[in-house]
């Protein structure tokens, strides 16, 4: 039997960092012209006069390469059958030719080995789950096995909660499994609608909720104002490198993929919204525009989950008993691509709103504005009160220098003026508040507080800290569990080196389509295998040369190898 179904969820993945950051090349057809400069501004007028590459210099396309089929594992005893896969070696580029073959294979076989996969259970085994629940839970009300079994054949229902109550705002997104590779959401490891007969309420905002089992805390957070963080760059590149790589980079991991400290959520690359962003703002490399950025940070709700005994999500546990006890990459691998590389232990519920002003430096020269001067501007009109005037004086700028960078920035769309784009991204709230934001010019406090309310409601997820997802393979609900550990383990450091954009070949001009004469920055090789292990430690090594710098251009950023203790 041939498992294909999912084979380009993943392989799509491998490359759109690469894709994203530095060739974007907008679908069309193979060979065609890419639209470069599609945008939704009006004055486009700079951008329009740019030479951009011609047809005969594009790259060479380069199609998806898969390696050749591993050997047959041995029959596995449990789930009488054998596995064999293939792995990505380069992935498709520049409009070539997709994989479209799978990437695993499985056959059923026979074999005399017996089974021994069933961890002993005192209480109540779910019948199509195979959860494991203490027996006072039967007929309470609630479906505590996720298969309503606990609940059937029940002389009387013992309701343990007498009335309704509300669940957390996005629990069930916490409750997922996030890949850090790509910075995604995927299925559900945890159950937050377990709740092991709980029921005491948590009143927030005057709404009851019930506190799920793996649950330690859920603290509202509150704060009235929404206050702005401007930060000018002068040029694309310090933007780039503070702004845009930091929002999608992949992350650095300690051993055994652990992450240190708090990780702030980047855009999801593969999003309109986050392409729209990282295009439309990557239009202006190596110009003389000015960029401005803003950002407003809304938060909520801490998040803290439960350190040990944690109940999972019955098609997680299904999915990892499932996995046979000898190695096979391509079963571990669909795990990783259905439930994510990591599990979210703490996090930061709220929204985000930023946008960023760019501007054309000549008009700006012509008109006597600075940068600084629409800082204080662009940040006063958002609603400081009574302090605009102040704000004004004190950068230098009077009130009619003022109103003229508004009118600038207001009137951009209908005529040629100094502002050549403003780019908004919004995280939190409703889609409806979402698109009133991102259409209006600049932030009025009424809008803002219209949206900070709908964030209070339908918050996203803006910063977490998070485990491995191995982590969640015990001794309490898998037999086996420190070998199914071990291989996942594993599984996780081949995924890491095939989802890699170091895999991918580097752009020529970073991406950027112009014809000549500009600084390459420097890209990562990807890592070579690790070392044996001599003296208690092990070396791995990478290269700056996919592409090396050039002309001038930034040399790659972190360390050439890394040493482990073993």
């Amino acid at each position: 039997m041939k498992i294909g179904a999912q084979v380009w969820r993943a392989l799509a993945k491998s490359c759109l960092l690469c894709a994203t950051l530095g060739c974007l090349y907008f679908p069309g057809s193979r060979g065609g012209k890419p639209d470069f400069f599609e945008t939704k501004a009006v004055n486009g007028s700079l951008v329009k006069s740019r030479p951009v590459r011609s047809v005969a210099e594009a790259p060479a396309p380069i199609d998806c390469e898969l390696s050749t089929w591993s050997s047959w594992t041995a029959c596995d005893p449990c789930q009488k059958k054998r596995y064999r896969h293939t792995y990505l070696l380069r992935p498709s580029q520049f409009y070539g030719e997709l994989c479209d073959l799978s990437d695993k294979e499985v056959e059923d076989c026979v074999t005399n080995q017996p089974c021994r996969s069933q961890v002993r259970c005192e209480g109540f085994v779910c019948a199509q789950t195979g959860r494991c629940v203490n027996r006072r839970l039967l007929c309470n009300g609630d479906n505590d096995c996720g298969d309503q079994s606990d609940e059937a054949n029940c002389r009387r229902i013992y309701k343990k909660c007498q009335r309704e109550m509300e669940q957390y705002w996005a629990i069930d997104r916490l409750a997922s499994g996030i890949n850090l590779f790509t910075n995604t959401f995927e299925g559900p490891v945890l159950d937050h609608r377990y709740y092991a007969g709980g029921c005491s309420p948590h009143y927030i905002l005057d709404t009851n909720f019930r506190k799920p089992y793996n649950v330690e805390s859920y603290t509202p957070q509150t704060k009235s104002e929404y206050e702005f963080t401007l930060t000018e760059y002068e040029s694309y590149s310090d933007f780039e490198c503070l702004v845009i790589e930091k929002k999608t980079h992949m992350f650095n991991f300690t051993s055994g993929f652990k992450v240190d400290g708090v990780i702030d959520l980047g855009i999801k690359v593969e999003s309109n919204e986050g392409k729209n962003y990282v295009t439309r703002t990557k239009r202006f490399a190596h110009t003389q525009s000015k960029f401005l950025h803003a950002r407003s940070v809304l938060e909520v709700a801490h998040y803290k989950l439960k350190s040990r005994s944690l109940m999972l999500h019955y098609e997680f546990l299904q999915r990892v008993k499932s996995l046979p006890l000898e190695y096979s990459y391509g079963e571990y691998r669909d795990l990783l691509r259905d439930f994510g590389t990591h599990f979210i232990t703490e996090a930061v519920l709220g929204g985000i709103y930023e946008y960023t002003l760019i501007m054309n430096k000549d008009a700006m020269e012509q008109g006597d504005y600075t940068l600084s001067h629409v800082t204080a501007c662009a940040g006063g009109s958002f609603g400081i009160g009574g302090m605009v005037y102040k704000v004004y004086v004190k950068v230098g700028v009077s009130a009619k220098k003022c109103s003229d960078i508004m009118k600038e920035i207001n009137e951009r769309n209908k005529r040629s003026t100094m502002v050549e784009d403003l780019v908004v991204l919004v995280r939190g709230g409703t889609s409806e508040d979402i698109t009133a934001l991102a259409y209006k010019e600049l932030p009025t406090p009424e809008l803002m507080k219209a949206w900070g309310d709908a964030v209070k409601y339908n918050p996203a997820i803006i910063k977490i800290k998070a485990e491995p997802l191995y982590e969640l393979v015990t001794a309490t609900d898998f037999a086996y569990s420190s070998t199914v550990k071990q291989n996942l383990k594993k599984a996780l450091e081949e995924f890491q080196r095939e989802v890699s954009s170091c895999r991918c070949a580097p752009c020529r001009g970073n991406g950027v389509p112009v014809l000549k004469d500009i600084p390459i920055d420097g890209k990562w090789s990807c890592w070579s295998d690790w070392s044996a292990c001599s003296g208690g430690h092990k070396t791995r090594h990478r290269q700056c040369n996919n592409p090396a710098p050039h002309k001038g251009g930034s040399p790659c950023s972190g360390p050439a190898s890394e040493t482990l203790n073993c």
